[in-house]
């Protein structure tokens, strides 16, 4: 499963700009080739959405700003992480390029290139 930060629960909804701040998700579901939308009850806490990701069984993320904190946990759970760039897109979209391995994979040897709180102070506000 994928899942894709989104700010509504609509299939006509853009990827949000934001990861641990978001407050749901569109989970896509390749075998079923379908969206569901779930709420982010971890909403202000990144690091914890990451768990909660795991908790949903995903296995691929999609972001436009995430800090050190929610990558860490993402990675040390096998979770895929890709960085879509920062302007939003559509979710079909989103799916296309991800199986077709079109986005930025980040891992521990080019994370500090690819990532980025979106916050003010450039740095990770997870608690």
């Amino acid at each position: 499963m994928i899942a894709i930060p989104v700010d509504s629960a609509s299939m006509d909804a853009k990827s949000s700009k934001l990861f641990g701040n978001v407050k749901m998700f569109a989970i896509y579901k390749p075998l079923e080739d379908a969206f569901f939308f779930i709420n982010n009850k971890e909403s202000g806490n990144g690091i914890q959405t990451a768990k909660l990701l795991k908790k949903w069984n995903v296995e691929k993320v999609v972001y436009s700003y995430m800090g050190s904190g929610p990558f860490t946990e993402l990675d040390k759970d096998d979770i895929d992480v890709y960085y879509i760039g920062k302007e939003p897109m559509q979710l079909s979209d989103i799916v296309k390029k991800v199986q077709n391995y079109s986005f930025i994979k980040v891992d521990a040897s080019n994370a500090s290139t690819y990532l980025d709180p979106g916050t003010s102070s450039q740095n990770c506000e997870c608690t």
